[in-house]
Formats: C-alpha cells, structure tokens, sequence
C-alpha cells in the first residue's frame, strides 16, 4: 500500500533590486521561470533585459534535479533543473503554486514590490506551470509572458480553471520543433477565451528565448502597469 512521507525541500532564487530603490515608492515584481534544464542564473540574465532596471526581479530555480550530457562528449554533464514531470503532477504543481504565492508575499513585504503589479515571465516548459497559476487564482497577477510554451494538457478538464483578469503575452516560435504552428493557433484560441486580454506574436525562431521580442515584451509590461 502507497504511502508518503513530507520533508522540507529548498527552493533556491536569485532577486534583483532596481538600483535607485526609493524607500518609500512600491515597484512592480517580475518573478522569471526558466524551461526544461534551464537554471535561474541563465534565466534571471533575460528577465533583467526585460526590466530595464524599473522592477524587482525573481529568477526562481525549478526543484527539481538532473544530470544532462554537455554534447556528444560521454564524460561532460552538467546539472539541470525543471518543475515536474506526468508523475504525481499534482503534488508539482501545487508546489508551483506555493512558491508563487510566497515570492509575492516576501517580495512586497521585504523588498516593498506592489502586489497589484506582478508579472510572471516563463519559457519553455514553465509556461505551463505559470497558466496553471493565473487560471487558477484569477485576481492575483496583473500579467504572463509566456515564451515557446503551451497551455496545460487538461485545460478542458480542470473544474480550477477560470476567466481570469490576467493579461496574457503569448510569444510563439515560428520553427518550434515542440509546438507547431497550429498547436500555437489552438493555444491562442484556448487562452483567448479566459485572458483578460491577449497579444499572441509569432516570432522567426526555433525553440529558444528570442531576443529579438524583448523590446516589446518590456513595452507589454509597461503599458500594463
């Protein structure tokens, strides 16, 4: 019979304070989650482009742990991370859910983010996670960028999902090898109906960050401030 025990796990991030902080003046918070066997090291470098210095940025690290080869060299590895897999999803997302809540919670009480003024940045398989986030607490963040990623499998199915006030930046990859481009147009259309706006942009990349949509995600932001 199945059952489980629960332990203290760490969660590792990395934060960055806009450098002329007024003590009085709230800023807003961008919390930046980086793809399959990404880092947050690798992940808190774009979200800083994108901040420009004006937010608090948080670059959270996935919990979970791999080895993954450097190349075609046998002997290389190096250590990824990422945020779950199809094996007790449920317990994964949850956790997800948890962090976020909690990196607002410090950030507006530590480091005087305004809550009303989060934004959540997510690549890759994060992207998921974070949709699963703002469908599911539908008056906590004012807005989610969304790069080379999907909406969740059971978006149809899950009771938890609703119309939320989220505003939704959707940036797809016109040579994903993982989300073809009519997949995309079936995630516009799914987002479409519970966003409380949608930007939808194609832009000419593989499955990568591409650093040619940051100038506008960083407007997107802006003029939803």
């Amino acid at each position: 019979m199945e059952q489980f025990l629960t332990a203290r796990l760490r969660c590792y991030y990395e934060i960055d304070l806009p450098q002329h902080q007024h003590a009085k003046k709230r800023r807003p918070l961008l919390i930046a989650l980086h793809g399959f066997q990404g880092n947050k090291d690798s992940m808190m470098r774009l979200a800083r482009r994108v901040a420009d210095g004006k937010m608090i940025v948080i670059s959270l690290q996935g919990p979970n742990q791999f080895w993954f080869r450097l190349g075609e060299d046998q002997n290389k590895y190096n250590v990824g991370f990422g945020w779950g897999t199809n094996y007790k999803m449920e317990d994964s997302v949850e956790l997800h859910h948890r962090n976020i809540l909690a990196l607002i919670d410090l950030a507006a009480k530590k480091h005087r983010a305004d809550p009303a003024r989060v934004f959540l940045l997510g690549f890759s398989q994060a992207c998921a996670y974070n949709y699963r986030f703002v469908f599911s607490h539908p008056h906590t963040v004012r807005g989610v960028i969304a790069v080379c990623g999907g909406v969740p499998h059971d978006w149809n199915e899950n009771s938890r999902y609703q119309p939320s006030l989220t505003h939704v930046l959707h940036i797809a990859a016109m040579e994903d090898e993982w989300y073809t481009r009519e997949k995309n147009l079936e995630f516009r259309r799914q987002l479409a109906g519970r966003a409380a706006s949608l930007d939808f942009r194609f832009y000419q990349s593989t499955h990568r960050f591409p650093r040619a949509a940051i100038p506008h995600i960083r407007r997107w932001i802006e003029n939803h401030l």
